[in-house]
């Protein structure tokens, strides 16, 4: 009972405070910002002012302000009154009252996961809910390496701009239906036998169970409260996350006024890399040597996927199929980025196809100076080979 006392006190001087004060500004967003822009932005403050994470009275103070504002933003009938009216619309629309203790704390509540408890919160629940978008993201392999952070523009359903998702011409033209007074139900008496009666409700045939109609459609939508517009997404592709793996956008689906919207999910669609082939964590790579290579020795970089070069090396004698393992030198893991997989460097011999009576004696010296035994093993190497 202390914290609820605390809290309506806050809510007190909230209402004080928002007074004069652009709901827009609040939450840092323009007056022709979509919903699920102006949900962004509440998002991204609510994570700061969270009264987990700020437990300062200034924090808790701006925490209910900015919720307070997003109640009425994010409703499209409030959100049109407020463009019109300002704050004293409102407040004439709530017959001089504010929003009800109950409703509000259950959305707060309900915003953060927690329980809220009573009817509101079940009719919220029971409100359909939209279909996913699910689309697919093309990464690089680089771009799974490093992390990236992309901008995707999508056409999909939005609620109407000039409407704000009413279907009116006007604020004004959403009337509340007379047929059942506002409730969307009429109720309708049955005689089932003399002096028996039984009440059975049905949903009101005159405004289809919505409790308000329309007296003049908005030109723009013609009524349907929705349009298609463009939609431009922020995806955070984090290091190490794999091809086909998913990234999910809670609620910034195809919007609609009677309907939650749906996610957003991003599907990561790997594009294979000329150099590097990806398994798990682990990196393979292709390195083609000579002859000469493949019997003295060699010592090569590769260029990986960030441009760093990674030294292989042998001083023995290497065989065609041969794995040089690179440890930490591959992907790295998505849940732990610091540690990382390794690299493999699969060896390719590249045998001369031809050499000239020129070619063939300073070759044959360089390989005896350098190990006597290689010539010795050459055709060892080669039989086991071919």
């Amino acid at each position: 009972m202390k914290v609820l006392y605390l809290l309506v006190i806050l809510l007190v001087v909230v209402g004080l405070c928002l007074g004069g004060k652009d709901y827009y500004e609040v939450l840092g967003v323009s007056r022709d910002s979509s919903p699920s822009e102006i949900k962004r932005a509440y998002r991204k403050l609510s994570l700061q002012y969270h009264p987990d994470k700020n437990p300062t009275p200034e924090g808790q103070e701006k925490f209910l302000e900015m919720t307070k504002v997003y109640e009425t933003l994010s409703d499209s009938e409030k959100r049109r009154i407020y463009d019109q009216h300002g704050e004293e619309g409102l407040n004439r629309q709530n017959g001089g009252g504010g929003q009800d203790f109950g409703d509000f704390f259950s959305n707060i509540f309900r915003g953060f996961g927690g329980g809220g408890g009573g009817g509101h919160q079940q009719q919220h629940q029971a409100q359909p809910r939209g279909a996913d978008i699910e689309l697919d993201l093309e990464v690089t392999l680089k771009d799974l390496y490093l992390g990236r952070t992309s901008r995707v523009t999508h056409m999909k359903q939005i609620l109407c701009q000039k409407c704000r998702g009413t279907g009116a011409k006007k604020a004004s033209d959403v009337k509340t239906c007379t047929g059942c007074q506002g409730s969307g139900i009429k109720v309708r008496v049955q005689q089932l036998g003399p002096g028996f009666v039984q009440q059975v409700q049905q949903v009101c045939d005159e405004c289809g169970g919505k409790g308000k109609k329309v007296a003049s459609k908005c030109p723009h939508c013609s009524g349907k409260k929705v349009e298609i517009g463009e939609e431009t997404y922020t995806v955070i592709v984090e290091k190490g996350m794999h091809n086909g793996q998913q990234i999910k956008l809670d609620q910034l689906g195809e919007e609609s006024p009677d309907m939650t919207p749906g996610d957003v999910i991003f599907r990561i669609v790997e594009i294979p890399h000329s150099k590097f082939r990806r398994e798990g964590d682990h990196l393979h790579h292709n390195l083609s040597i000579t002859l000469l290579e493949a019997l003295t020795g060699f010592d090569k970089t590769i260029t990986h996927l960030d441009k760093h070069n990674v030294r292989v090396q042998s001083g023995d004698i290497t065989i065609p199929g041969q794995v040089i393992e690179v440890l930490e030198e591959g992907m790295p893991h998505h849940q732990y980025p610091s540690q990382m997989g390794n690299l493999y460097v699969h060896i390719t011999v590249d045998f001369p196809k031809d050499l000239t009576n020129d070619q063939k004696e300073p070759k044959q010296k360089s390989i005896t100076n350098n190990n006597n035994s290689c010539l010795s093993n050459l055709s060892s190497i080669i039989h086991t080979q071919f």
